[in-house]
């Protein structure tokens, strides 16, 4: 069975690091890298629609806190919007225990809600309930989530997300938060680096 082009697309991890002009990043360690080299790096992730991997750490609460207290959300909304490079993509999961816990403190039902997330078990996204892009949560009008004190788990922790069968976090760069977390631990670790 062959692969669509768009699934391609959806599983491509890897950055091509020439068509952004970023090929010497590739060979220089991280701490000779320039503030501009982490700048340039992290819009191009962000142009392919590629959140970059931080292998090793475990995406476990303190390590999502730490990396989350390195900047702050704007309430953008990109995260609560269709994100044209990825129309496919089915929107935002939703538990069990977020549908409930919504259901309790909102003025939606939980049949509402149950509703409003089908099931989709369209590889290669992970099996489960989703709300649909825009969210029925966002105001277009304030720009701003209608649920925010209870929102699903995984909106509490982006642009952190894990990474299906490996130990690492990834951080969506699509947004000003991402980019601020992303170019803050480039700058950690080229700190440490210097140190050595």
């Amino acid at each position: 069975m062959t692969e669509s082009p768009q699934r391609k697309d959806i599983l491509r991890l890897e950055l091509d690091f020439s068509r952004h002009g970023l090929a010497s990043l590739k060979d220089k360690p991280v701490h000779t890298w320039q503030d501009s080299d982490i700048d340039r790096l992290a819009d191009a992730y962000a142009e392919e629609n590629i959140a970059p991997a931080l292998y090793g750490p475990a995406f476990a609460s303190d390590n999502v806190r730490g990396l989350l207290a390195l900047s702050h959300c704007r309430r953008c909304g990109k995260c609560c919007l269709p994100n044209p490079a990825t129309p496919e993509h089915p929107g935002v999961m939703v538990s069990e225990s977020d549908r409930r816990r919504i259901a309790e403190n909102t003025q939606y039902s939980y049949k509402y809600l149950k509703k409003k997330a089908p099931i989709n078990n369209d590889s290669p996204f992970v099996p489960g309930r989703y709300l649909p892009l825009p969210c029925v949560f966002y105001d277009n009008k304030k720009g701003e989530c209608r649920v925010y004190d209870v929102r699903p788990l995984i909106c509490t922790t982006f642009p952190l997300t894990d990474i299906p069968g490996r130990t690492g976090i990834a951080i969506n760069v699509g947004c000003d938060y991402g980019k601020d977390i992303y170019k803050s631990v480039l700058g950690q670790m080229r700190q440490r680096a210097e140190k050595k």
